[in-house]
């Protein structure tokens, strides 16, 4: 077992890998393939047909695939680990007190009631959380949105009450005046890569959406672009705000290893801007060179035991890594320091694949050496 510091946004936490047991996936080669050359519904589509065929998991097993797919690192207060709950800052090792949330809700899905559970979009582990009880029963089946004013419901992370974002107070598309649901700001970005999923994986549900998700962000009848221009607005704003996090990696590789399907906007959050957002005039490739792309990706590939690698890229302190083997096995993961640096101390002899999440929602592949 080896003990290495990971940094999370703000959080900071010890993680414990057990090569032998844990060693999550990557992207598989081509994967994405046929979504290049494509953008807006086009592309949108063409990421349905890759990511829809899955194995469908038990509902009820949920708790049990969360151990996998959502348990905090141990940290020196709680050596274990627990259930990474996005819905408040409670602490649980035991599943008491807990439900299996939908992030997107199940009464916006449009089948048949009491059966949502056992339809594969009702247990699709990429929209489903584990979640504290009581701000799952207040979060109800509210669209997302940013609260003004008191809110009806609080618990220091996330809360209920009146939507006060807007986007143009004239244009009544680009307002909701309703109830909402409000995430922390550091899992902001996670809700609007899986609402961007939902309707994705589920491009075929677009003529039933029901409920409040029809009258606030859903259109009703089409697979494009789905989301009312508010709604889009939104997702775009906290996938933007918000970049995907190392949890959301670790998570999405997680849910790839027990359902066979990945999230493609968690694995390219540039996706988003290609169908709904300032790309949509682009089409995407896994090599497309996007206006921020200032900087030139670079590393130094060739190192002796002791150095650091250094890479060149945007914003380095708001980019996550992950260091491989050629075996897949994770052995280093965080953020780079301002300069882009990453101490490799530890590393033995060998060839490495550094694989980075940019700032930029950009990801590039690399690969290294350590020699003596």
């Amino acid at each position: 077992m080896i003990l290495f510091s990971i940094k999370y946004k703000k959080l900071a936490f010890l993680l414990l890998l057990l090569f032998t047991v844990c060693s999550y996936g990557q992207i598989p080669e081509g994967y994405y393939k046929s979504a290049e050359g494509k953008n807006k519904a086009e592309l949108k589509t063409a990421l349905y047909s890759i990511v829809h065929n899955h194995t469908q998991l038990d509902y009820y097993g949920l708790n049990t695939s969360f151990r996998s797919s959502d348990w905090h690192p141990a940290t020196q207060s709680v050596p274990t680990g627990y259930f990474w709950d996005m819905y408040s800052n409670n602490i649980r090792i035991s599943w008491t007190g807990m439900n299996r949330e939908h992030n997107l809700p199940k009464s916006w899905f449009g089948i048949a009631s009491g059966s949502e559970n056992s339809a594969p979009i009702g247990c699709d582990l990429h929209n489903l959380y584990p979640s504290d009880a009581t701000a799952n029963s207040a979060k109800s089946n509210y669209p997302l949105g940013e609260v003004v004013g008191a809110p009806t419901f609080t618990n220091g992370a996330v809360k209920v009450g009146a939507n006060g974002l807007t986007f143009n107070e004239s244009d009544a598309t680009l307002k909701y005046n309703g109830s909402v649901f409000e995430p922390a700001d550091e899992y902001k970005g996670d809700f609007a890569r899986d609402y961007m999923y939902m309707v994705t994986c589920y491009e075929d549900y677009a003529k039933v959406w029901q409920n409040i998700g029809v009258s606030s962000m859903l259109i009703n009848g089409q697979t494009y672009p789905v989301f009312n221009r508010w709604a889009v607005n939104l997702l775009l704003k906290w996938n933007r705000q918000d970049p995907v996090s190392t949890k959301e990696i670790v998570r999405n590789n997680a849910v790839y290893n027990l359902q066979k399907n990945r999230n493609p906007f968690v694995d390219h959050p540039e996706f988003a801007e290609f169908i709904w957002g300032k790309y949509m005039d682009i089409t995407w490739s896994d090599s497309v060179k996007l206006p921020e792309d200032e900087v030139t990706f670079s590393i130094n590939t060739t190192l002796v035991v002791g150095d650091s690698l250094t890479a060149t890229l945007n914003y380095p302190e708001k980019s996550t890594y992950f260091i491989r083997g050629i075996n897949g096995v994770v052995y280093k993961t965080g953020l780079f320091s301002s300069t882009g640096a990453i101490d490799v101390g530890g590393l033995h002899n060998g060839m490495y694949l550094l694989e980075v999440y940019s700032a930029i929602k950009k990801r590039y592949v690399a690969k290294f050496i350590v020699r003596n």
